[in-house]
């Protein structure tokens, strides 16, 4: 007999679901989110850790990610290259014998990975993209925010959701709930102090951007990207680490130094040239308004577009098929099998680089 199953949404509002969620006593040992259960939870946007929040297990580093001062990392943590630790840089990977206390200027690159006992202090951020395995938890006077999804088969307050639940504001966990497989919290969610992330889990901080990366004049960064010291902006050298308020225009060209992070809805202009170690991580997608050359292989995230007219240099894989020669996309091409394109591809004018998109 086959079955039918009809996937049903529903929005709940902040004072329903905050009911639910204060069912259950703060004192109670259950009085947490447990994340996860299956194939885990992911952040559709970043979100803030508010309170300690302990490793239960080794969790990667998927793109570079600050600690705040405060946090812990533990014995058998590998720093990869590229990290700095409070204000230190690593120049090649090490295996910690003894545990580390970040006292300030500690950013782990992508490779790394936490040992079990290592501790995320507050004010860290988790970018979009963090994926949080089976077992992890958020504590009570954690946030959940508007735009969340709480899939079928989550419990809240002891009542189990029969279909998909999205919260239409935010709603501060009181207490006691279960997140089923395929949940997805949005940008501006807060871990509280109390929770933990289990072993298997995948950090992700904020937009990495290697060396040497050139944005050519007509460029847009978007707010909220981190220009980071070093780094030359029209002519003119930042000397520290600036937080962009309002959306910038490049007129006169760019090259930006390691650590600095581009916000999604930024546009990468004609001429511009992506660097090796380059990673797109967000919310949403780069868009390219103009020829942009990749220097090193290139992994296309899910849900990017080549536009027509771009040109996937020879070696290259798209959605499975392996590119001969160098060839000139005829029409746009959206990527659902994964894309790696060799260096030498150009993007052309149209094409947008989706979170997840690295480059080697």
């Amino acid at each position: 007999m086959r079955t039918r199953r009809m996937p049903l949404s529903r929005s709940v509002t902040a004072s329903v679901l905050a009911g639910l969620l204060c069912y259950i006593p703060l004192n109670n040992t259950q009085a947490q989110l447990s994340l996860g259960l299956g194939g885990g939870a992911s952040l559709a946007g970043a979100a803030t850790v508010a309170g300690a929040t302990q490793v239960g297990g080794t969790a990667s580093v998927a793109a570079a990610t600050a600690l705040a001062a405060g946090s812990s990392i533990a014995a058998g943590s590998v720093i990869a290259a590229g990290s700095v630790v409070n204000g230190s840089s690593v120049g090649s990977a090490i295996a910690l014998a003894e545990a580390v206390s970040v006292a300030g200027g500690t950013t782990l690159a992508a490779g790394s990975s936490l040992a079990a006992g290592s501790s995320i202090a507050a004010g860290t951020a988790l970018a979009a993209g963090t994926a949080l395995a089976a077992g992890s938890t958020l504590a009570a006077g954690s946030t959940i925010a508007a735009g969340s999804v709480l899939a079928a088969g989550s419990v809240v307050g002891g009542v189990a959701l029969a279909a998909a639940t999205s919260i239409a504001s935010a709603t501060t966990v009181g207490c006691g709930a279960t997140l089923a497989a395929g949940t997805s919290l949005a940008a501006a969610s807060s871990i509280a102090a109390g929770s933990s992330i289990a072993a298997g889990s995948s950090i992700v901080g904020a937009t990495a951007v290697a060396a040497g990366t050139a944005l050519a004049a007509g460029s847009t960064i978007a707010a909220g990207s981190v220009i980071a010291a070093g780094s030359v902006v029209g002519g003119a050298s930042i000397a520290s680490a600036t937080t962009l308020a309002m959306a910038t225009t490049i007129s006169g060209g760019a090259t930006l130094a390691s650590g600095s992070s581009i916000a999604a809805g930024s546009a990468l202009a004609a001429g511009s040239a992506l660097a090796a170690g380059t990673s797109v991580v967000g919310g949403g997608a780069v868009a390219v308004a103009g020829a942009t050359a990749v220097a090193g292989t290139t992994m296309a995230g899910f849900g990017s577009t080549l536009a027509a007219g771009s040109v996937i240099a020879a070696g290259s894989v798209v959605n499975g098929a392996t590119v001969a020669s160098a060839t000139t996309l005829a029409s746009a091409t959206s990527v659902w099998g994964g894309a790696t394109l060799a260096a030498g591809s150009t993007l052309a004018a149209g094409s947008a680089l989706a979170a997840g998109t690295m480059v080697f």
